[in-house]
């Protein structure tokens, strides 16, 4: 069966006729008819729904008239046409949750002005709303191109959510779906496989998306959900069916649909009417994300499933739950939400926010925030702004008070910095310790100092006076799990005495503390979590990645003078005797060893060591250290400088040359160190490790202000944030010549370069320059505790811990690693302390099973290997295939063949899968290199698969599903000259298609013949003839069915269908001659100033002009200097501008150059997303 019909039978179909069991109206695409860019709209549906929504205040009547409608639908229609569809998209957004403020409307009205709703939010009155799914529906753009959409879920005629839908047996459906959405949107993804190939696109509709705010990419068993901005790495599943009942959903399904999949649980609950309304109105938010070059854009999100679910099911809680009064003694509308670091609890905070407030029950709430972390503080702050509520926050307990008082619709933050014998005290009244203190001992010190005066008969501490008895108020705690929360509620009771409470935790909570949490957040039944989202789920989920810890201390810490032999072996092994003797004659205890200079310069160079190889080749991500203290961490700072310096000069003398062609598995492991730090040895050269610590006693003496200033922190933590940038290759000298800020260091002792432990400082953070260079990258942060909680920072990937550290805090700390960005498949945790030595006593207050969630050792993803590699054999050896037979490429193209069904090859993918995802783990630890081998050949025969059945978007093979330290290791492999020779070009249209087919076996070249054809009808001339496709489709598997195994003749048979097939290519004149990329670039420019009233082509050559743009592209990026950042680009369009010109193509009549300026722009990010097209080109390839 052609996947087309697949699509529609399994995957189409199905979902329309769940959505019209949910309340939807069903209209085919074909009733509907073609709708068209100037007003992509169901304009009867619209009108109808205009008139039903909008009302008189004074007797419900509706007021509008056919000149009010037109003027509304006009607005809509007119959402900024200039701007690219994300921007248009946040325009239209806002005139949709807000309304269109109408001058002069109809006297109907009876005022002035009026505020036109195109949608009715109130969740009393849904039902005048019209919900209408459209399947196959057909949009014709500006250049006259038409796309058909899969299915468009429109609310009063307005497009509000796209579904495309993908066969299952494509080898990776969902994202083929999300590049189709792209392409429909009008914002293709730059690394779409498909640019290039000379396929034909989807043409893009941009003015339909301007509306849409969910975009839903569905296979057979599952869905993805995403914006306008989702790349697909964005996309997510939906797993829960809360608040919905399971029932209901079942109930419209299918009678024999059995168990509920992915699928039907985000088409059942996202997309059920009302819940669709909420989502829209709640749970998507604009948040500004910073580019790799530096910048920052705007991108939507929508909620997750588990923030959905929490913040409903809290929202529940506080409509139905009973509040403190009366027979009732404790407030029960709180609880416990328990959703794991990393999986975006501040966004769920601001959801909840959002939903309250836009409630017309729960509006005037009080919502006080309680937080005891200036980073913690400072991240909810910003996120909780994306509510819209007024945000304030308390730095004293005067301020907190009046506040209280006022109460109101805002969101109150109260920064607990500190907790002491006398009582919570506020950021502003705090001692400057900041986060590098610990909490939970300040409690327990401060309890002591209670009891001694409860023993003594001294009076109790006052606390906090009462200060708002309205049961309109919610106190948010952030990290409910820390031991002063008892306390904290104590307080919270007397000042809010009738507030509903909610906690937040990101951690297990410890045995003995988790009736009593409970019990305080649950009004005092100790009633389970209101929501629970484990580590184990985030890691299914993709929320986090992997965490995986190494213990690199032997017995790790120290705790007599005759164990220092002994610990840290690893690291002093080759030290000298002597040397060893100074350390237990200067350092007896374990914090002096820990913080004695041969011990940090050790750590340093082996954590440099670490980073270089697993971090940095891994895909370029960053590294914190925790260390023992403050003066550690500074001493950290000038010991990785003098490693990385020592570095260099041993990088000097390397020669590369020299292991050129030795596997990389091959080479000793100080080679091969050596090899992969000269790829970086440019930005090695420039990079610096930054001390962030908060400032204590010290601060009097005016020591370390460089390192505890606020300002230059925040600037250093921005910079870490920020992607390594690219710099040009380096000349020879350049590789021993460190990057420093400021003049030569003093030198304490031959060879050990500044005296990090010396005590001088500077006299204020003014006094001298800045200690790190401006333009140096900041690859590490060095802390003691700050950062180690509420720090979201995906670039970061390890963390190397040299610091005692136990229960919250330790499983906050890891956490750090686990945020999820493209290229990042794990987070590392490497300890230099010992502490997973004694993981049980670090954490012996919590569940196992709680613990094992978060903590996984390095030896069990290495203990995987084997029996994931086993796994590859043993499926290849049921069908035939042994190791043996992939030694040369022409076997590997004959062992290709045993995967004719699709199953077989979707089950080898996934086999294989998960063998190099565990080897990307793995990897460059020495356990993962004996298995490099065999994970190229197995690689070379699944791309051999992939090209040969066309399944991947394009067509074609790419790595992308790799990790990039197995690339690393295997592309040489799957990508050289000699592979090329065997393996057929995926197009049809390809000149060397036919020479390589006639190199091939009978039975290899017909398989061939036969996928390409299929591929060609389906991605070609199903589009561009429909009629022509099913005439050729239906020849081609009659041959097939008629000649099976008579491979010559299916071969002859072949030859007169190919040839019919490829006269698609001929048939457009104006093409004739042109290479493919000259194709591509024309239709491009032709569609682009179709679409650019501003344009006059007047006496232009379109020819001319493709020809012009090509060549000047390709000079400008052959470039050295060129890198393609933003500068670049600019230079780029400027002078693709001047070829315009040039070539004769003008402004409009009464246009200025903007219409020229946003096509060379246009062509210009065209010529960077197909860079590698257009070098090829300039070489006549």
């Amino acid at each position: 069966m052609a996947r087309v019909q697949v699509e529609r039978d399994e995957v189409e179909r199905p979902i329309v006729a769940q959505l019209q069991a949910m309340g939807w109206n069903h209209v085919p695409g074909a009733d509907v008819g073609e709708l068209t860019a100037d007003a992509p709209f169901l304009k009867d549906v619209l009108a109808r729904a205009l008139r039903r929504v909008n009302r008189r205040a004074t007797d419900g009547e509706p007021w509008m008239d056919e000149s009010d409608i037109g003027r509304a639908v006009a607005e809509l229609a007119a959402v900024p046409s200039g701007q690219d569809v994300g921007k248009a998209n946040l325009a239209a957004t806002e005139l949709l949750l807000s309304g269109l403020r109408l001058n002069g409307p109809s006297a109907a009205h009876g005022g002035s002005s009026a505020t036109v709703q195109y949608v009715e939010w109130h969740e009393e009155r849904r039902e005048r709303n019209e919900f209408t799914v459209v399947d196959q529906l057909r949009v014709r753009n500006r250049s006259d191109k038409v796309s058909v959409l899969d299915v468009v879920l429109f609310v009063n005629g307005i497009p509000l959510a796209v579904i495309e839908c993908k066969s299952p047996d494509l080898a990776d459906p969902i994202r083929s779906a999300v590049l189709d959405l792209r392409h429909y949107a009008g914002s293709p993804l730059p690394d779409d496989e498909r640019e290039g190939s000379g396929l034909p696109l989807p043409s893009g509709v941009p003015e339909l998306f301007r509306t849409v705010q969910l975009m839903v990419a569905a296979t057979a068993e599952s869905a993805y959900l995403g914006t306008i901005t989702s790349g697909p790495e964005h996309y997510h599943p939906w797993r829960s069916v809360e608040p919905e009942d399971p029932a209901t959903l079942a109930a419209e399904l299918p009678a024999d649909t059995g168990r509920l999949n992915e699928r039907h649980k985000l088409v059942g609950v996202v997309l059920r009417p009302a819940a669709l309304l909420t989502v829209v109105r709640h749970y998507i938010v604009p948040l500004p994300a910073q580019t790799d070059a530096g910048g920052v854009r705007t991108v939507k999100i929508v909620a997750r499933h588990q923030q959905y679910r929490a913040a409903e099911k809290a929202v529940r809680r506080l409509l139905t739950g009973k509040a403190r009064g009366g027979p009732v003694l404790e407030d029960e509308r709180g609880g416990l939400i328990w959703h794991t670091q990393g999986s975006g609890k501040s966004l769920t905070m601001a959801f909840l926010v959002r939903r309250m407030h836009l409630h017309h029950r729960l509006s005037e709430f009080t919502v006080v925030v309680v937080t005891d972390r200036t980073q913690l503080q400072e991240q909810l702050a910003r996120t909780l702004r994306l509510s819209e509520s007024e945000v304030e926050t308390a730095e004293t307990a005067a301020q907190m008070e009046g506040l209280l008082r006022d109460g109101g619709r805002r969101v109150v933050f109260a920064m607990i910095q500190k907790y002491g014998a006398g009582g919570f005290t506020f950021a502003a009244e705090g001692d400057g310790d900041g986060d590098d203190r610990d909490l939970a001992a300040e409690y327990e010190d401060a309890e002591r100092a209670r009891r001694e005066r409860r023993a003594a008969k001294l009076p109790p501490v006052p606390n906090f006076p009462e200060c708002n008895p309205s049961s309109d108020v919610l106190v948010l705690v952030d990290e409910a799990h820390r031991s002063h929360t008892k306390l904290l509620h104590a307080a919270l009771r007397k000042a809010l005495p009738n507030a509903a409470k909610i906690g937040f935790t990101g951690t297990p909570i410890m045995t003995g503390k988790a009736e009593d949490t409970r019990r305080i957040f649950s009004g005092g039944s100790g009633r389970d979590f209101l929501d629970v989202y484990r580590m184990a789920d985030a890691e299914y989920d993709r929320v986090v990645v992997r965490i995986r810890y190494e213990g690199r201390t032997g017995e790790g810490r120290v705790f007599d003078k005759d164990g220092l032999d002994r610990n840290f072996e690893d690291l002093i092994r080759d030290r000298t005797p002597e040397e060893r003797r100074e350390l237990l004659n200067r350092w007896p205890t374990e914090r002096d060893v820990a913080e004695s200079a041969p011990m940090i310069r050790a750590k340093a160079e082996d954590m440099l060591e670490h980073w270089v190889t697993t971090v940095l080749s891994g895909g370029g991500f960053k590294a914190q250290i925790a260390a023992v203290s403050r003066k550690a961490a500074v001493a950290y700072h000038h010991a990785l400088r003098a490693a990385r310096d020592a570095l260099m000069v041993e990088l000097a003398a390397f020669r590369p040359e020299k292991v050129a062609g030795v596997p990389l598995e091959e080479l000793a492991r100080r080679e091969r160190y050596l090899f992969q730090a000269y790829q970086y040895r440019a930005l090695l050269r420039r990079i610096d490790f930054v001390p962030v610590i908060s400032p204590g006693e010290e601060r009097k003496r005016h020591e370390w202000l460089h390192w505890t200033d606020p300002a230059r922190q925040a600037a250093y933590i921005e910079r870490f944030h920020q992607a390594f940038p690219t710099y040009p290759p380096e000349t020879e000298w350049a590789a021993t010549t460190p990057f420093h800020a400021s003049a030569p260091r003093p030198q304490t002792q031959a060879g050990a370069g500044h005296n990090p432990w010396s005590q001088q400082g500077a006299k204020g953070p003014a006094a001298e320059p800045d200690p790190v260079h401006p333009d140096s990258p900041v690859a590490f942060l060095i802390v003691k505790s700050m950062l180690l909680t509420g720090f979201d920072a995906p670039r970061e990937q390890a963390l190397y811990l040299d610091r005692p550290i136990r229960d919250a805090e330790l499983l906050q700390a890891v956490a750090r690693v686990n945020r999820p960005m493209p290229g990042k498949e794990i987070g590392y945790v490497v300890d230099y302390y010992g502490v997973f030595d004694h993981l049980s006593s670090a954490l012996a207050d919590y569940e196992d099973a709680d613990v094992d969630d978060t903590m996984r050792s390095m030896a069990e993803e290495v203990g995987g290997l084997a029996p994931a590699a086993e796994a590859v054999s043993a499926y290849l050896a049921r069908l035939g295939i042994a190791d043996g037979d992939l030694t040369d490429f022409t076997a590997v193209r004959s062992a290709a063949l045993a995967f004719g069904e699709e199953t077989v090859r979707q089950d080898f993918d996934e086999v294989l899968g998960s063998f190099l995802t565990v080897l990307e783990r793995v990897l460059p630890h020495e356990a993962g290199l004996e298995y490099v081998g065999r994970a190229r050949r197995w690689a070379l025969l699944q791309k051999r698969i992939r090209t040969l059945h066309r399944d991947a978007p394009g067509g074609s093979f790419t790595l992308r599903l790799y990790g990039r330290k197995v690339r690393a290791m295997i592309a040489d492999h799957l990508e050289g000259p000699e592979i090329d020779q065997v393996i057929a070009p995926v197009s049809l249209s390809s000149a060397q298609f036919d020479e390589k087919v006639r190199t091939m076996p009978a039975r290899e070249a017909a398989a061939e013949m036969g996928h390409a054809l299929r591929f060609h009808l389906e991605e070609r001339v199903k589009r561009e003839d429909p009629e022509k496709y099913a005439r050729l489709s239906e020849r081609l598997e009659e041959i097939l069915r008629e000649l099976p195994g008579r491979f010559e003749e299916q071969i002859a048979a072949f030859g007169p269908l190919m040839d019919e097939a490829r006269k698609q290519d001929e048939q457009d004149p104006r093409l004739a001659g042109l290479s493919p990329l000259e194709q591509r670039l024309y239709r491009l420019l032709d569609q682009e100033i179709a679409e650019r009233s501003g344009i006059d082509v007047g006496q232009a050559d379109l020819r001319e002009v493709t020809g012009a743009v090509c060549g000047t592209a390709a000079t400008i990026m052959a470039q050295a200097a060129y890198q393609g950042q933003h500068q670049d680009l600019a230079e780029l369009a400027d002078k693709i501008r001047m070829e315009l010109f040039k070539a004769r193509l003008r402004p409009a009549a009464g246009a200025d150059l903007t219409g020229l300026r946003e096509l060379a722009e246009r062509l210009a990010a065209y010529a960077e997303e197909n860079r590698a097209a257009f070098l090829a080109w300039s070489r006549g390839e």
